[in-house]
């Protein structure tokens, strides 16, 4: 079975959290998500974007329901938007190989 990534790109009106804020929205989804890994990166003051790693498509497909409504809940406290998402199959990973 192969990973899967879910790629996000995210704009931040009032600029992008601090990387402590960042981090504790991790620590919420900890242990609560299907997801491997999640990373979040800067982009500039106002953009960031991010990687979900999954086990298998179908993890992240289970999972993307709950994803949504999550989504909605933040994008309402916060003001951000997404501009892109794309999704698909691992080929390689470097720490892996």
């Amino acid at each position: 079975m192969a990973k899967y990534a879910v790629h996000t790109k995210w704009s931040w009106p009032d600029g992008v959290p601090s990387a402590e804020t960042m981090q504790a929205r991790h620590r919420e989804l900890k242990g609560n998500s299907k997801a491997e890994d999640v990373i979040w990166f800067k982009i500039d003051e106002n953009t960031h974007q991010s990687v979900i790693i999954y086990s298998s498509e179908e993890d992240a497909k289970q999972e993307n329901e709950r994803r949504q409504e999550m989504r909605k809940q933040t994008i309402s406290e916060t003001g951000h938007s997404m501009v892109e998402e794309t999704m698909g199959p691992i080929l390689s990973i470097m720490s892996e190989a």
